[in-house]
């Protein structure tokens, strides 16, 4: 190989640890708001994209030396990478789970770690960098085999929440594994002998400058909008934190355990001006769940209808037992496919309450936004017989479970133009409780997206229709 060969794979190596050291930043910035950005899509693509020609060029230079083994292991390991990518990327632009996720995750894990053993042990341990390189991705590939396996097996949402920062802190340094590939490259050059590297072309050298331009452009430019898209996201964030800070103080701070010894923390406000002898409804408000365990008051965020429910013109005029439970990371309320749920644990909590003066188990209400829209279809659906109404808000569920909810009143929402979590999800919902013989409503805003809160907190006659809903049984 050439040197202009040695330097356009360190650039691309170069670029490729700062897109990987950027996405780590970006997502302990932003959260899982990031996936959400209208950005990132171009950005992710660009990125694997430089990343896919710096490993080429890494094959390249395995073919030229004849280090056979490296080379067909590695040109393996890309591939299982490409299809990994290619699943993330479809589950992005679809809003949408896949069974085949974790298999492909685990498998292309368990080649990269056949890869990096081959780097250690075979031809190639002769170079001192490249047995770096294979020793730092074999410790990263193991840790995050171990976390995910074990975040599978383990049912301890604790536990689970810890070993996603584990994995997530693991998969940041994993982005920094081209460095000791640059290294190699940068010793490569020192050793090369002038006489024995054929000469480039002055067009050959201006190309791949060229390339090397427009892929740092092609980087930078949906970089610098994903930056500006995740700040505004996380300002707007950081208003509603304010507004959850000053909800939560009327709230009284709980938490149950169950006979197996699962705890579930929880908020529950009682109704103003309350008087035991009266009944009054409970509504659950599902946040979106996934804040760290440990700050309980980020983990009342996107509890939406409760917000709306504790002010003091609404708590004058529909008196109720508002309850919010929280969601560990790592674990949500259900109707999301493969995906870890605590429903069962709220359930019992729920009805725990049943014991608490004043609470009318005739009239439980479940509502929720984004996830905590999926968690009220699934809460109704799993257990009808415990909530009198639902108002989900862009969620979804399996329609095959329509028919266990047709006598039960749902006013579901949604936006046309959802692109966090697909409009298809309420409207086939809604379509399958029809054709069951139920009588949902639903209202459907043409021209909005996922953030259509606002719009539902101001459809006339929500709150009434709601409160006027009592189970006969």
């Amino acid at each position: 190989m050439n040197k202009s060969l040695y330097h356009f794979g360190i650039f691309f190596l170069g670029l490729t640890a700062a897109c990987g050291l950027a996405l780590g930043i970006f997502q302990f910035l932003f959260g899982v708001q990031l996936f959400m950005q209208n950005s990132f899509v171009p950005w992710f693509l660009m990125m694997h994209i430089v990343a896919i020609t710096g490993v080429i060029i890494v094959l390249k230079y395995y073919h030229y030396q004849k280090y056979w083994a490296a080379f067909y292991t590695g040109m393996i390991a890309t591939i299982a990478s490409l299809c990994y990518n290619a699943i993330f990327l479809k589950m992005l632009l679809s809003r949408s789970s896949s069974n085949y996720y974790v298999p492909v995750v685990l498998i292309s894990l368990f080649i990269t770690i056949l890869y990096t053993l081959i780097l250690i042990f075979s031809s190639t341990r002769k170079k001192i960098w490249l047995r770096i390189a294979g020793a730092y991705m074999l410790v990263i590939g193991l840790v995050l085999v171990l976390s995910i396996g074990w975040s599978l097996l383990s049912k301890d949402v604790q536990l689970n929440g810890i070993l996603a920062k584990i994995i997530q802190w693991t998969s940041m340094a994993g982005g920094l594994a081209s460095v000791p590939f640059i290294m190699h490259f940068l010793s490569e050059i020192k050793l090369s002998n002038p006489e024995n590297t054929s000469p480039v072309k002055q067009s050959l050298k201006n190309t791949l400058g060229i390339i090397q331009t427009l892929a740092l452009i092609a980087v930078l430019i949906p970089g610098v909008m994903l930056t500006s898209e995740g700040n505004s996201s996380k300002y707007w964030d950081d208003v509603n934190f304010e507004k959850t800070k000053r909800m939560a103080q009327l709230f009284e701070s709980r938490s149950f355990v169950n006979s197996k010894g699962d705890t579930l923390f929880y908020h529950l406000l009682k109704p103003l001006n309350f008087d035991p002898r009266k009944k009054y409804p409970l509504v659950v408000s599902l946040p979106y769940g996934g804040q760290p365990a440990t700050d309980k008051i980020r983990q009342m965020e996107g509890a939406v209808a409760a917000e709306e429910l504790s002010t003091d013109i609404n708590r004058l005029n529909y008196p109720a037992f508002l309850f919010i439970p929280n969601c560990p990371p790592g674990s949500g309320w259900g109707g999301i496919p493969n995906y870890p749920s605590v429903d069962s644990l709220v359930y019992e909590a729920i009805s725990s309450l049943d014991k608490e003066p004043g609470i009318d188990v005739k009239r439980r209400y479940v509502t929720g936004l984004s996830r905590g829209g999926y968690g009220a279809w699934h809460f109704i659906c799993t257990r009808p017989d415990m909530f009198a109404a639902a108002i989900p808000v862009s969620g979804g569920e399996d329609p095959k479970l329509a028919s266990r909810i047709v006598n039960i009143p749902v006013w579901a929402f949604h936006g046309a133009k959802d692109k966090n979590v697909p409009v298809s999800g309420s409207r086939n919902m809604i379509n399958a409780i029809k054709k069951a013989g139920g009588n949902p409503k639903y209202t459907e805003f043409s021209n909005e997206g996922h953030n259509i809160w606002y719009q539902v907190s101001i459809t006339p006659g929500l709150w009434d229709w709601l409160f006027a809903q009592k189970r006969n049984q």
